[in-house]
Parts: C-alpha cells; sequence; structure tokens
C-alpha cells in the first residue's frame, strides 16, 4: 500500500502533466477531468512517478509470450487461438512487475493498451543491436605491440559488454574472456574500476590489463598472512633478511601498507572483500554515512562511473554468505554503472544456482524469488517441521468444522484449508525437478554471450566411460562402510543427529576414490610410457596425496593447500620441464584460470558432484592452444555411489546444456 506521501507526490505530477505519454494522459483524464475516481492503485502510482518525463518509444517487435499468459489473454480477448506471440507496436513505460505497451495480437485488429507483466515477456524487445557499437579496435592491438591482437569473438564480445553494461560474458573457458573484458573495461572510459577474482587469477588478471594500461595504473590488494618472512620484506622495500623485525612486525607493517589503494584499476579477491566493505545496517542515513566512512570499496565508486567485474561469479551460489551480501550491497548503494560477470558456467549445478548469477546484474526474471523457484526449479512450499503439530491441528479443525475427510474436499476448501495453514504456520520453500527450462532460456537469452571452442576450430574432444567392477573384498568393505561410520560418531557424541543424505555419498565417495587410485595409475602409466604428459583431476586429498607418492618428482600438484607461488610452479613444471610428466590437481582449485595444454590427456579419478566444475576441469587442456585431439577419462565403479553420481550428473549436464545456449543455439530457437 503506498504511503499517503508518495500518493500525493504522484498527484501532483499527474495535475501538473502536459507531456505526450498516453497512459499519463488517460490517468490524467480519468483523475481530474471526469472523476471517475480520486484515488490511485499501487501500480499506477509507481508508473507515474517512474515515468513522469517518459515519452513512448515506437518497437513494432514480436515477442513470445509464456503460456501461462497466452492462456489468460485467450480468455481475456476472446479468442479461437492461444497466442504465442504478441507484436509490441510502442513502448509506455513500466513499473517494478509491468511492461505498459500498445500491442496487437493479431494483425487484422487494432493495437491496444496493455498491462504486460514482466515475466510473461520471454523476449527484451528493449534490447539494442550491439553490433552498432563502434570501437577503434587497431588502437588495442597497438596498445599491446601486438602481442595481443583480438580475435573476432572477442571484438564482439566487447561490444556486447559496452551495449548491455550488466550481463554475462559466458563465453567457455579458453577463449579469451580476459581480454575481452579488459578492452571493454577501458574503452568504457570508466572512472573506477573493480575487478574480484579468486586469489590465483589476480596476477593473471594483472598481466592482461597490463598490455593496455601502465602498471601503475593497476593496484593489487594482497592477503598477507602465507607470506613468508622474506617477501613480506620484499614487499615492504626491505632487502630481504636485512629487515630486522621479527615477522609479526613485519606482518603489521605489511597490513597496514597494503590496505586499500584507489587506482585506475583495483584487483581484489573474493576472500577479503569483508576488509574493506561495511553493509549498511540499516536504511537509515546515519547507517549509511557510517558503512561509507568504514567502506574504502564504497567511497572508491561513489558518485562515480564505475565498473565491477566479478570473474568465476558462479562460484557465489550462497545468497546468504557474507561475500555474496558484499558484492549485491556495493553494486546497489555504489550505484555502479556497469556490472561484467566472467564466467563459462553460468549455471554449475541447477536453475537455483542461476538465480543467484542474475541477481548480481538485476535481470527481470529474478524480480520474485518464490515464483522463481516454483516455476524453474519445481519448488513447492511446505510447513517448517517445528510448525507441523500446529498444521495437523488446524487440519483436523477445519475437517471437523465442514464434517469431511481431507480426500473428500473441493478445491475451494482445500484452497480455504491451504489459506489457514499459511496464516498461522511458517512455510519453507523446497526444491523440486527444473521445469520450463526453455521458458527460462528465453527470458535471459539477452544478458548473456556464449560461444565455444567449436568457433577456434580446435581438435576433437572425446569424452569415454571406463567402467570397472569393485573386488570381492572391495565390495563387502564397501557395504560396510555406512555401519561402521554411524557407530563411530555413536561412541564419540550420541546426542548428535547424523544427516545420513549427506554424509553417506562423501563416505563412499572417498573411499572409492582412493580404490580407484590403482586403476588411474594404470590408464595413466599407458599415455606416459609413450611419452605423453598426463592431467588427473582429484576430489579428495587422500587420492591426491597416493597419486602423488607413487609418482614422486614426475609429478605436481595443486589443491587448496598450496600457496600461490606453489600453483605457479607446479604448472610452470607441467608445461615446460621434460621431466614433469603428471599433473595432479584439485577439480577445484585446478578448474579455475590455469592452462595444461601440455597434455592433451584429462583422467578423472574422481568426478565432481557439479557438472560445472567437471566442464571447467577439462578446459584446462582444451583451450586455446590446444593443437592435438583431447581425451577425457571418467572412470566408474559399477552398483555404486560413483555410478549414480554420474547418472545424477548427465541429467544436471542436460539442465544447464537446456538453459545455456551458444549463440547459434539461440538462433535456432527464436
Amino acid at each position: 500500500m503506498a504511503s499517503v506521501k508518495k500518493t500525493n507526490y504522484a498527484l501532483d505530477i499527474l495535475r501538473n502533466y502536459n507531456g505526450d505519454n498516453p497512459y499519463m494522459l488517460i490517468l490524467k483524464k480519468r483523475v481530474f477531468v471526469d472523476f471517475i475516481r480520486k484515488d490511485l492503485l499501487d501500480f499506477q502510482i509507481d508508473f507515474i512517478i517512474r515515468n513522469k518525463d517518459f515519452s513512448p518509444i515506437p518497437i513494432n517487435k514480436v515477442v513470445r509470450i509464456a503460456d501461462w499468459y497466452g492462456e489468460k489473454k485467450k480468455k481475456d480477448w476472446g479468442t479461437d487461438f492461444t497466442p504465442e506471440k504478441v507484436k509490441i507496436t510502442s513502448y509506455l513505460g513500466e513499473t517494478d512487475s509491468l511492461f505498459v505497451c500498445y500491442l496487437q495480437y493479431r494483425t487484422s485488429i487494432p493495437e491496444v493498451m496493455c498491462f504486460l507483466p514482466k515475466r510473461a515477456v520471454l523476449k527484451d524487445f528493449l534490447c539494442k543491436d550491439y553490433n552498432t557499437v563502434q570501437v577503434d579496435f587497431d588502437r588495442y592491438d597497438r596498445l599491446s605491440n601486438g602481442k595481443r591482437i583480438l580475435l573476432p569473438h572477442q571484438k564482439e564480445a566487447v561490444k556486447f559488454l559496452l551495449a548491455r553494461k550488466k550481463c554475462i560474458l559466458a563465453d567457455t573457458m579458453g577463449l579469451g574472456k580476459t581480454t575481452s573484458l579488459s578492452v571493454a573495461a577501458i574503452e568504457g572510459n570508466f572512472d573506477s574500476i573493480i575487478v574480484v577474482c579468486p586469489a590465483g587469477l589476480k596476477n593473471n588478471w594483472k598481466r592482461e590489463l597490463s598490455f593496455y594500461v601502465p602498471e601503475r595504473d593497476i593496484v593489487v590488494i594482497d592477503r598477507f598472512d602465507d607470506k613468508k618472512k622474506g617477501e613480506l620484506e620484499v614487499f615492504l622495500g626491505y632487502a630481504e633478511g636485512k629487515s630486522g623485525l621479527k615477522k609479526e612486525e613485519l606482518l603489521k607493517e605489511a597490513k597496514e601498507a597494503g590496505k586499500w589503494k584507489d587506482s585506475r584499476i583495483v584487483i581484489v579477491n573474493y576472500d577479503i572483500l569483508e576488509e574493506f566493505y561495511k553493509i549498511p545496517a540499516s536504511r537509515s542515513q546515519s547507517s549509511f554515512d557510517e558503512a561509507m566512512e568504514n567502506s574504502p570499496m564504497w567511497q572508491y565508486v561513489n558518485n562515480k562511473k564505475s565498473l565491477i567485474i566479478l570473474d568465476e561469479p558462479h562460484t557465489l551460489s550462497n545468497t546468504k554468505s557474507k561475500r555474496y551480501k558484499i558484492i549485491k550491497s556495493l553494486i546497489k548503494c555504489g550505484k555502479l554503472d556497469s556490472v561484467y560477470l566472467a564466467t563459462g558456467t553460468p549455471v554449475t549445478n541447477n536453475p537455483k544456482n542461476l538465480y543467484c548469477v542474475l541477481n548480481l546484474i538485476e535481470n527481470n526474471v529474478t524480480g520474485d524469488f518464490n515464483y522463481y523457484m516454483k516455476r524453474y526449479c519445481g519448488a513447492k512450499e511446505i510447513v517448517r517441521f517445528e510448525d507441523r503439530p500446529k498444521r495437523n491441528r488446524i487440519q483436523e479443525k477445519y475437517l471437523s468444522e465442514i464434517g469431511k475427510r481431507w480426500f473428500e474436499l473441493t478445491a475451494e476448501e482445500s484452497a480455504e484449508l491451504d489459506r489457514r495453514i499459511r496464516e498461522e504456520c511458517r512455510m519453507i520453500m523446497t526444491d523440486g525437478e527444473p521445469s520450463n527450462l526453455e521458458e527460462l532460456a528465453s527470458r535471459i537469452s539477452h544478458i548473456y554471450l556464449r560461444r565455444t571452442t567449436e568457433i577456434l576450430k580446435l581438435p576433437n574432444k572425446t569424452v569415454h566411460e571406463v567402467y570397472y567392477n569393485l573386488t570381492k573384498e572391495q565390495q563387502e568393505k564397501y557395504d560396510t562402510l555406512w555401519d561402521e561410520y554411524e557407530k563411530m560418531q555413536e561412541e564419540l557424541d550420541p546426542d548428535k543427529e547424523i544427516n545420513k543424505d549427506l554424509l553417506e555419498g562423501a563416505i563412499y565417495r572417498s573411499y572409492l576414490s582412493v580404490q580407484m587410485v590403482p586403476h588411474t595409475i594404470e590408464l595413466v602409466d599407458r599415455f606416459v610410457n609413450m611419452g605423453e604428459k598426463v592431467v588427473v583431476a582429484c576430489c579428495y586429498d587422500d587420492e591426491l596425496y597416493a597419486l602423488k607418492d607413487h609418482y614422486g618428482d614426475r609429478a605436481v600438484i595443486f589443491n587448496g593447500k598450496c600457496n600461490l607461488k606453489q600453483k605457479d610452479a607446479a604448472v610452470d613444471a607441467f608445461m615446460n620441464d621434460p621431466n614433469v610428466m603428471v599433473f595432479i590437481g584439485n577439480v577445484k582449485a585446478a578448474g579455475v584460470g590455469i592452462t595444461l595444454i601440455s597434455s592433451h590427456t584429462l583422467v578423472f579419478n574422481d568426478f565432481d558432484y557439479v557438472p560445472g566444475n567437471n566442464e571447467q576441469m577439462s578446459y584446462r587442456v582444451y583451450r586455446i592452444g590446444q593443437t592435438n585431439e583431447v581425451d577425457i577419462y571418467y572412470q566408474i565403479f559399477r552398483n555404486t555411489q560413483y555410478a549414480n553420481m554420474w547418472e545424477i550428473t548427465l541429467r544436471k549436464q542436460f539442465v544447464v546444456d537446456t538453459v545455456i545456449k551458444n549463440e547459434d543455439a539461440k538462433k535456432a530457437s527464436k
């Protein structure tokens, strides 16, 4: 319900309106000339305030509409068919949930004014053709001294980013997204640019940006806790070993010196955002002022034309996490002009993960979380566990009142019972099977650009499934794993509740991953003995270290326990040292920001439950520069958790591929 102050403000606007917006003129006539109604509906108040200075725009585009809206308009318009498309002739403005426009649902009838729900429109008719953006790309080739010659698909990406402003560059890994984003950031003529990325990618970003701007214009914000004493001395300007200070003293000095520094471009990793941004405690001005005073990131973008680039934002899958809230708050409070997201896997698992990404660019599809979850995630609202006794009492009372059993209720009676339960009980949303995926794909197709490695004409990639049977002894052990774990937990803490669904899979997977090691060694040795390097993907440390113990100095490892220097050294050795034949990496840690094209063979000792993480790992070897055909091996034990996981992963990948389409598939679906 709009406040009296807001309503009076809208009425004042309407009273003095002299523009050419047809709907504004209709409202003015109704209220002040015909006196048909003295009050305004909430959506009319919002429309008046938002569109007081807006003139109609001719559109003349045909757009698809959602099936449920087509069914509704069939009744409203009395047609003998269900409309699937409408032609929007002109656009009059919008509210948070509606487009106001003139449209035709048949070429033979005149246009009609329509209040079109945003969630019913499956194509953004307001988007301009990004190919009309003009950029002097020769300038950037010259700035890089010819070391970075932009390819056609990268030029297209730059135009797309500049035109859309808040969007996703969703090219698959290995297509040079960082280069495209760097050029767009500079071409956009922003006053301030923040690049937020995983810690291991900060140097990559600095190196790429340095092709186009002086290094003095780039600041990398570091964390110092994992640095050695000598590294701290060098950072602070001392000769190594000559500071005369203890490491604790150096660490304190480094943290003070390494705090936020404004520059043309600032690069910071997700892990340390909390040090530089404070979320306002409330909506009061004093709360905003206090938060800004303690937020150098906010001050850096405030009242400026600003850009934030979020690299690998698919990792922000939890809207309740502190880093997600910080980024969301910064975008909103800092009123950023542009938000570029860079990820080859915008959907890592299911449409719910995608919601988190879309919400960062304030896409219309995220306007109503409950609707999104029900429409695209098959979600249902159920009574919270604690309130189920209350629900049962409400149900018993209502059934007693009408003298019926629950299965005898009419639709109206069921709706009334549901209303009473919702009034008294707390509800939670539960995920279901993804649904209406083609509709979701249509609604978001304009806000991401996706090209695959096919445009590079890379050699073929083949995915192999390799199946094994457990030995009799392994099977017996496998069958007793959960019972042994449950008994051990009861001995440690008999009162602790065990989440069987969550832990059971992890226990089995951890065991199976170690049992898979001999098979992996046999497979890897087949290639190593032919003089070929191999990348091995793992999910647990036990399997990773077991493989490292076997291969010794012929292998390098890359996991979350390695610091940045160790990670860089591992990649460099695998790429350049002829004696290092095997790269053993954790799927998540090694799945982003590194190139391993000295190999064309990837073996999964264990694979991730999230298909996007496996895909990320595969693009370490299948990317720009690869000259050999690539083979990827997934190894699976029959009749085990591995086999179940593989089937679920394939189903999840189908969902991902249905929602996120490459540019050719988008054109084909129009």
